[in-house]
């Protein structure tokens, strides 16, 4: 009975670990996403729900971090507007809209695999 409750102990508390090491956001979704796997997208766009804008912008602390990489990362800060809208900042680089419906959700860890959540509302 010992033994049994020090593994299920061990379980909840590598567990624990392995969420806390993820970050919860919107990722552009993918051909054969599914709910449930953990990928690794080697061209990863991802809209963090929880990590701070780290841009000198005005407004920037109702902002999130945006990162995506196309053969070099690209990174700025995304706000929603009132329209559902993701619109996405990126310095030297034309400001972008993008409907959050058209997104995936994904826990997304440290090392770039993701564990899909849900997938777009709509679109692809």
């Amino acid at each position: 009975m010992v033994i049994a409750m020090k593994k299920l102990v061990l379980i909840t508390a590598l567990a624990a670990a392995t969420a806390a090491g993820a970050e919860d956001a919107y990722v552009y979704p993918f051909d054969d996403m599914r709910v449930g796997e953990t990928v690794r997208n080697p061209f990863p766009t991802v809209l963090y729900l929880h990590k701070k804008c780290d841009l000198p912008l005005s407004g920037a602390d109702h902002m999130r971090f945006y990162a995506s990489y196309h053969g070099v990362w690209d990174t700025g800060c995304w706000v929603k507007n009132l329209h559902g809208e993701a619109v996405i900042v990126v310095p030297r680089m034309p400001t972008k809209t993008i409907s959050l419906d058209a997104l995936a959700r994904a826990d997304v860890q440290k090392d770039g695999t993701m564990t899909i959540k849900a997938l777009p509302a709509h679109g692809r």
